[in-house]
């Protein structure tokens, strides 16, 4: 296994996840929280990566997070855990994994945000009222 600089170094152009857009580059990576190609971000050649996606059911959201323990063996190094309770108690569960267990801290806003994006989307939406006009009425 190599470093994580020199596999960014080899990845950082050349890679199958890329999106480049008139001078902006993104990545469609499954352990990015953010969408940005950046070393930070990036979750193939970081030892330790957090992704959140929506959960198929449509209820909650899935939290993976990579083992470094199985750092040779692709087939277990993910770790996948669903999380359906209510709204808070998601978010304060993926702000603990990321600060208080130390897994990377740096990624706690991002984590957070991601998730409550995807909650937010999952919410049942109300109707749209009708706009009251103040005409009268004859």
């Amino acid at each position: 296994m190599s470093s994580p600089d020199l596999q960014w170094m080899i990845l950082r152009n050349y890679s199958c996840f890329l999106l480049k857009n008139q001078g902006t580059t993104f990545t469609k990576e499954p352990l990015n929280l953010t969408g940005r190609h950046a070393f930070k971000y990036s979750g193939l050649v970081n030892k330790k990566a957090i992704g959140i996606t929506a959960d198929p059911t449509g209820k909650g959201v899935v939290l993976t997070t990579k083992k470094t323990k199985y750092a040779n063996k692709p087939s277990k190094v993910n770790s996948k855990m669903t999380l359906a309770s209510d709204s808070r108690r998601t978010v304060q569960t993926v702000k603990n994994l990321c600060g208080k267990n130390f897994y990377r801290r740096d990624l706690q806003d991002a984590a957070a945000r991601r998730a409550s994006a995807i909650l937010r989307s999952q919410r049942a939406t109300t109707g749209v009222q009708k706009k009251r006009t103040r005409r009268k009425r004859n």
